[in-house]
């Protein structure tokens, strides 16, 4: 291999037959080997450097031939191969389950106590566990059971708000636990995991009892229902489709694969109804959808397309079925409701500027709902009439997964920046506001008897009387 003056040299000897032919060639062969051959020659010294050796002129050049060995160039190869393969495999185990004998094993003893905060005023107790919470816990007994982002299930005292236990399963707890018969529900996982479970928790031993593998997410919280005495829980797992499952012996029953489905079933007589999204990875390849299937078969009866991704699960008005719209995957400003009958036929449909995200509250013919941006809506699904609108800041804030809920006197809403409006159904005025603190707030609320739950995503728990004066 030439260095570059060695290069020069050959070109200047050159007689005047070659010289048109021999510059032509150099910036498409010449100059390249060159910069090729003084690169290594400065890498090559700056390493000998280093280790106080001067390189003889030829060092280089001996240097690029053992490099261009087959030997060499096989082994590099194959090297970057087990690199690639390596990174691959670690990034397939970091998104894949936590092996169930690692739960158990870490679960020998779930006891785990901390008493709760100082309340301050207008709480029943204040606590924090001290990991992010996304999805609003629930109420068995005198417990309350909550999920946390670094994969631990907690068990704290509803009247005392200390912690009582701490379960580990590993992986994001991302939706709410449903209690069915006895036991609690409830899966993991987001987005990029993969094979993640629904579980079947029994409450009273603090245990795992049963389990169900799918190769998706389980993002949502799955629906159970009992239908001609039979159980069914019905669980939505992303690209891999919609699955039913029998929840006493987490067996399957059936399972649909339409599109990428991250939303909750509506069951209505003897037929289920669920939406898919258009996930990022699917944008320009694949269309969202609605589709109505047999409970009892799963077998498809119509599918329907939608204007926008459906990301969260449909509520029904008289006869019809109203599914949410809106993108997250894509920046977005367009988002709304759409309504079918039981054929799939368009009813009624609100376009607003923002996706819409979160479980809508139905009022007979009225829907409240909020969307990504901090607002909130009512819109009667008969008449298509938008009867008010609230915005919990004057600016757009994205990323405000949290729910308007209903206490049976005032709505509830907690936007992404810890902002607790509390509103009049009929007109959507603000009755009061307070502030939840520095914690960004994405689960929904949690209504009880004495008052409600607000959970933070820096693990703090806030149980907020009735009143709000």
């Amino acid at each position: 291999m030439f260095s570059l003056m060695e290069i020069l040299d050959q070109l200047n000897s050159c007689n005047n037959l070659c010289s048109d032919f021999s510059y032509s060639i150099v910036p498409t062969v010449l100059l390249p080997l060159a910069f090729l051959s003084t690169g290594i020659t400065v890498v090559a010294t700056f390493i000998a450097g280093l280790f106080g050796i001067k390189l003889k002129a030829e060092g280089p050049k001996k240097l690029l031939e053992v490099l261009l060995k087959p030997k060499i160039l096989i082994s590099a190869m194959i090297f970057n191969v087990l690199i690639y393969g390596g990174m691959e495999a670690y990034q397939y185990l970091k998104h894949g389950p936590v092996p169930l004998f690692v739960q158990e094993f870490v679960n020998k003893d779930t006891s785990f106590s901390k008493a709760p905060l100082e309340a301050q005023a207008g709480l029943l107790w204040q606590q924090s566990v001290e990991e992010g919470i996304f999805a609003s816990g629930v109420v068995v007994g005198d417990e309350l059971f909550v999920g946390s982002k670094e994969g631990n299930l907690f068990v704290i005292d509803i009247n005392s708000g200390a912690i009582k236990n701490k379960i580990f399963f590993g992986k994001f707890l991302s939706p709410t636990p449903v209690y069915y018969k006895g036991f609690l529900y409830f899966g993991e996982g987001l987005h990029a995991s993969h094979h993640m479970r629904v579980y079947k928790f029994d409450p009273n031993a603090k245990k795992v009892v049963g389990s169900f593998q799918t190769k998706g997410h389980t993002e949502i919280f799955p629906v159970l229902k009992e239908i001609d005495g039979k159980d069914y829980l019905f669980q939505s797992a992303g690209g891999d489709g919609l699955y039913a499952i029998d929840p006493n012996s987490m067996e399957l029953i059936w399972q649909y694969k339409g599109g990428h489905m991250d939303a909750f079933v509506l069951v209505r007589d003897q037929a289920l109804y669920v939406a898919s999204g258009v996930p990022e990875e699917d944008i320009g390849k694949a269309r969202p959808f609605a589709y109505k299937i047999d409970v009892k078969t799963g077998k498809l009866l119509w599918k329907e397309e939608l204007p926008l991704s459906s990301w969260y699960g449909p509520v029904a008005t008289r006869d019809n079925i109203c599914f949410i719209q809106g993108e997250l995957h894509v920046k977005s400003e367009l988002g709304g409701l759409v309504c079918l009958n039981s054929l799939g036929q368009q009813i009624s449909s609100i376009n607003i500027d923002s996706p819409v995200i979160g479980k809508p509250i139905v009022f007979d013919d009225l829907i409240v709902f909020n969307d990504f941006d901090g607002r909130v809506y009512a819109w009667n699904s008969i008449t298509s009439k938008l009867e008010w609108k609230y915005a919990s800041r004057e600016k757009k804030i994205g990323y405000n997964y949290s729910s308007v809920k209903y206490d049976g006197e005032k709505l509830i809403f907690s936007d992404r920046k810890g902002k607790i409006s509390y509103l009049g159904l009929n007109e959507g005025k603000v009755i009061n506001s307070i502030e939840f603190g520095d914690e960004s707030v994405f689960a929904d609320s949690l209504i009880l008897d004495q008052g409600h739950l607000i959970f933070g995503m820096k693990g703090s728990i806030k149980y907020y009387k009735n009143t709000v004066n």
